[in-house]
C-alpha cells in the first residue's frame, strides 16, 4: 500500500519558472484514497497512476512486483525553444541516479519532451500540459511493462534450456520436476496474458482527427519501438510454449504409461491369486476321494 504524503509536489529545479510541478508517479494497483489520482489505466490492467510518497522511490503491488516511481516535471511555455529553459531540464533529466538508460528528446507541435527512463519533462503552453502528461503516463506505462516481460523472459531462458531434454523424454528420475515445470508453465501463460492484454494499446490505430497528446504517445511508441518489441516477446514465447507443450505431453504420456502398467500388473496379481485358489480349491476337493480310495 502505498502512504499518503504531506506535500505532493518536490521542490522545482532551479531556473524553472512559475506554475512549473514535478510530480513522482507510481502505479499501483491499490486505489487508496489518500493520494492524488493522476490516470486510471484501462480496466484490464486495474492500475491506477498516483503521486507517490515523496520519501520513497519504489512502491510494491498486491503481486509483488516493485514499481519504479518516476518523476514529471511540467512547465508552461509558449517559448520552447529557449535554450537556457532547455539546458536546465536537460540537466535535471540527466541528473537521475536511478536510469540506465540516456535522455531523449521529442519536439511536437510547439511542444518538447526530455526524459529517460525514470525522469519527463514536458515544456509546453500551460492549457496542453496535463493533457501531454497523462498521455506520457499510460504510454510510459506500457513501455515500462513491456520491459518487465522482456526481463522475465531474459532470466527465463537457462531454465528452459534445462527443461528442453525433458520435452522429449520423461522417465521415473525426472517425476519430482513436475511441480516445477507445472510453475514455469504457469509463468508462461501468465506473460502471454498479460502481453495479448497489451495488444490493442500497443497495436492501437492512430486517432482521427489528432490531438496533440494522441500524437505525443504515437511518436513515443515509435521511439521506444514498443510495437517492435512486442512482436519479438510474441516470437520469444512460442518457444517457451512450445517446449513446455511438449514437456506437458510428455508427462502426461508417462503419467498414463506408469498408471496403465500399474493396472496390469494389479490385473497379473489378481489373477494368479485366483489361479492359486482355484488350485487350492481343487486340491482339497480330490482329498476325500483319495482318503477313501
Amino acid at each position: 500500500m502505498l502512504e499518503p504524503s504531506s506535500q505532493e509536489s518536490r521542490p522545482l529545479p532551479n531556473g524553472i519558472p512559475a506554475g512549473s510541478e514535478l510530480l513522482p508517479v507510481v502505479f499501483t494497483e491499490d486505489r487508496n484514497k489518500g493520494h492524488r489520482l493522476l490516470h486510471t489505466l484501462p480496466k484490464e490492467f486495474h492500475t491506477f497512476a498516483v503521486v507517490g510518497h515523496s520519501g520513497r522511490s519504489v512502491e510494491g503491488d498486491r503481486s509483488g512486483n516493485p514499481t519504479q516511481q518516476i518523476e514529471f516535471l511540467t512547465v508552461p511555455s509558449a517559448s520552447y525553444q529557449a535554450s537556457e529553459l532547455q539546458d536546465i531540464v536537460g540537466v535535471w533529466v540527466d541528473a537521475s541516479t536511478t536510469s540506465k538508460t540516456p535522455r531523449q528528446m521529442m519536439t511536437l507541435q510547439g511542444a518538447e519532451i526530455h526524459w529517460n527512463e525514470t525522469r519527463f519533462a514536458i515544456l509546453a503552453p500551460p492549457e496542453r500540459l496535463e493533457a501531454l502528461r497523462t498521455a506520457l503516463i499510460e504510454t510510459c506505462w506500457f513501455d515500462a511493462e513491456l520491459a518487465r516481460l522482456e526481463r522475465e523472459l531474459a532470466s527465463a531462458w537457462p531454465e528452459m534450456h534445462q527443461d528442453m531434454p525433458l520435452a522429449f523424454n520423461f522417465d521415473e528420475k525426472s517425476l519430482p520436476r513436475r511441480k516445477e515445470l507445472q510453475r514455469r508453465f504457469e509463468r508462461v501463460t501468465s506473460i502471454r496474458s498479460r502481453l495479448l492484454r497489451m495488444s490493442p494499446y500497443v497495436y492501437c490505430p492512430h486517432i482521427y482527427p489528432p490531438t496533440l497528446a494522441s500524437q505525443l504517445a504515437e511518436r513515443y511508441r515509435e521511439r521506444t519501438r514498443l510495437l517492435h518489441r512486442h512482436e519479438i516477446i510474441d516470437s520469444q514465447l512460442e518457444v517457451f510454449e512450445r517446449v513446455y507443450d511438449n514437456c506437458g505431453q510428455r508427462i502426461s504420456d508417462f503419467v498414463q504409461s506408469r498408471t496403465g502398467h500399474i493396472l496390469e500388473w494389479i490385473i497379473i496379481i489378481l489373477l494368479v491369486l485366483q489361479m492359486v485358489i482355484w488350485g487350492f480349491e481343487i486340491l482339497t476337493s480330490l482329498e476325500p476321494t483319495t482318503v477313501a480310495q
